[in-house]
């Protein structure tokens, strides 16, 4: 039930608006969110003092992205059944798995706002719901790439974290870069949510507008940081669990040191495949609880380790197993991420200060291909430093990579901005061209998954390519638009510069001949087609390359098959090819 302070009307100060006991303020790009009270209260607030944002962020987004996702598949005239089927059951499904004082934080926030409960909950819940659904279909032979291409792909956090000898003063610092869907509208409602529940510790929970819990990138009064990360390729999703982000925001609210969160962790099982890092900045301790939700796997770093970097790997070995390499793209990214973050952190080791964890998420990877082995991608929506000892928190600015700009500071002292512990800046010293190329490659995921406009993306493709000529995954990618918007002339110009750069993986090489080749069909030179699918299967290649290599030589790519072309515009490639 709505308390009667909760209907109080919202108070205006020149710099911040109130209502109850919550405030909000604007530093740069960033909502600046106090709530406090029980968990509808909390909810309530956020709903009211973010209603326009929260429209436009990220939880309606995924509800409405899912279901043209859906749509784009190869499902059809069904897909609407298909869509709500998922709703209606496996979206209920997980719902029911979600907490009590939760469910009342999420009715808060869709009361405040003026938004129906039911489609907030939808927008909450579809995340895991797909990630059931994309389990399922990967079980399924043919069917699985179809709709996981377009759903799962293309996700990568990262997590560095330096104590002791490491660090230039010896504190613990834990910096974050969150990769995810939403590059449209996450780091435009960008948000730093300070928390004071009625029972439990302050905490502060860096993400967007409508993301009402703490259990994604967060940091408590205790000194406990907190980031999650995502494992894709594995079947192993369970429905009956936790939904992500509920029992992280336990942990925050509860935990006092590692022991308590990982028995706050243990007590819990997830519907997906997840790991927590979770840091102690008082006892300088780390804890990485990888897990499934068949098995938990906690391992605490040696305190004489000092550094320790995460990508999305699983670390534990009988987890690993359940990862498949189905897209060697995503894997390659992901292992040169993890080899990336950790050779940073080794080389930096003994000087490292926040400038210097931010200067490590702002990577931009060796120079001979921006997204190879690159820390700072496309859908790096918000990037964080948090230094747990003395309660600060620098969050990144901008659009994605959010990593690549400025860092402002804030502070449980303050409980809010902090300009006295000083912005970072990471960036500005790189070639324009090079940041003005990557603006161009997101513009390019903008409008193609968001907007649904392959055209305009090819547009910004020639531009990216204008401006970082050396780039050959910029040049494959536009190869891959123009061949899907019909002018497969301009596709083999695309791919032929692509292959006159090469590459540093003999992969991707492979997929550049593949995909010259497609484009010689669609022009009908058969005879030079034929010539590029020989090429791939003379060469490195993964196996869905191989594969449709040899689909090529027995019959010709045709203009409606690149048509329904998908690129990742992410990792520059297509999943499923």
């Amino acid at each position: 039930m709505r308390l009667a302070a909760l209907d109080a009307p919202v108070r205006r100060t020149p710099s911040t608006r109130r209502i109850g006991r919550g405030a909000l303020s604007r530093v740069a790009d960033v909502n600046v969110l106090r709530v406090a009270g029980s968990d509808y209260d909390m909810g309530y607030q956020h709903g009211v003092l973010l209603a326009d944002e929260i429209r436009r962020g990220p939880i309606p987004y995924y509800r409405r992205m899912v279901e043209k996702l859906v749509g784009a598949s190869a499902l059809g005239p069904l897909s609407p059944f298909v869509w709500s089927g998922v709703q209606s059951t496996i979206g209920r499904r997980v719902e029911r798995g979600v907490p009590e004082a939760a469910r009342q934080t999420l009715m808060g926030v869709a009361d405040g706002a003026g938004m129906d409960r039911r489609a907030f909950l939808e927008g909450c819940t579809m995340p895991d719901s797909m990630m059931w659904v994309v389990a399922r279909l990967m079980q399924m032979r043919g069917n699985g790439p179809a709709v996981a291409h377009r759903v799962a792909l293309e996700l990568g956090c990262t997590s560095a974290v330096a104590w002791g000898g490491a660090t230039e003063d010896g504190r613990l610092l834990h910096a974050r870069n969150f990769d995810y869907h939403g590059v449209g509208c996450w780091p435009s409602t960008k948000t730093v949510l300070f928390h004071e529940p009625s029972e439990g510790l302050r905490y502060v929970s860096v993400a967007a507008a409508g993301v009402a819990l703490g259990g994604i990138t967060a940091m408590n009064e205790a000194g406990l940081t907190l980031t999650v990360h995502q494992h894709m390729f594995t079947d192993r999703t369970r429905l009956g669990g936790v939904p992500i982000g509920v029992v992280g925001d336990l942990v925050m609210r509860h935990a006092t040191d590692l022991d308590q969160a990982e028995a706050i962790l243990k007590a819990h099982t997830p519907i997906g495949c997840w790991t927590y890092v979770i840091c102690d900045g008082k006892s300088r301790e780390v804890l990485c609880f990888e897990e499934n939700p068949e098995r938990q796997a906690p391992r605490r770093i040696p305190a004489e380790a000092e550094t320790f970097g995460y990508a999305n790997i699983y670390l534990d070995e009988a987890l690993g197993e359940t990862e498949v390499s189905l897209y060697g793209s995503y894997w390659r990214h992901n292992e040169g991420r993890h080899r990336r973050v950790n050779e940073l952190l080794a080389a930096r080791a003994g000087t490292l200060d926040p400038q210097g964890m931010a200067e490590i998420l702002g990577d931009t990877g060796s120079t001979d291909c921006r997204v190879r082995d690159s820390i700072a991608m496309v859908l790096t929506v918000g990037s964080v430093v948090f230094r747990p000892d003395d309660g600060t928190v620098w969050v990144g600015t901008g659009e994605a990579p959010t990593s690549r700009g400025a860092f402002v500071p804030f502070s449980f002292a303050r409980m809010g901005h902090d300009p006295d512990k000083g912005e970072l800046h990471v960036g500005g010293d790189a070639p324009q061209t090079e940041a003005a190329a990557f603006e161009r490659l997101r513009r390019t995921y903008v409008s193609f998954v968001d907007d649904g406009a392959p055209d305009v993306a090819l547009g910004h493709l020639r531009e990216a390519c204008r401006l970082a000529p050396a780039q050959p995954l910029y040049h494959s990618l536009r190869g891959l638009f123009a061949l899907r918007v019909g002018d497969a002339e301009q596709a083999e110009r695309a791919f032929e510069r692509a292959l006159d750069l090469g590459h540093p993986d003999q992969e991707r090489v492979a997929s550049f001949h593949l995909w010259r080749a497609r484009a010689r069909d669609v022009l009908g030179r058969r005879d030079e087609a034929r010539r590029d699918y020989r090429a791939v299967l003379g060469r490195w290649a993964d196996p869905p390359v191989r594969r449709a290599a040899k689909r090529g030589l027995r019959r010709a790519y045709s203009a409606r098959e690149a048509a329904r072309l998908h690129p990742d515009v992410g990792l520059a490639d297509v999943v499923s090819p």
